[in-house]
């Protein structure tokens, strides 16, 4: 059965959005030193997280 032209279309608009994808993603990189979580509850806020 072939496909319909608009599903091949978007079956090459997803290829070619991964393709991309592959030769622009980010490198991985290691965090060096400790790290903060953005929106991270305080302490104050959970008095148990320290227990």
């Amino acid at each position: 059965m072939k496909p319909r032209k608009s599903t091949a279309i978007l079956m090459a608009a997803w290829l070619s959005t991964f393709v991309v994808y592959l030769f622009v993603k980010p490198t991985d990189t290691t965090a060096e030193g400790p790290t903060t979580f953005l929106n991270a509850v305080p302490t104050w806020v959970n008095p148990d997280a320290n227990r």
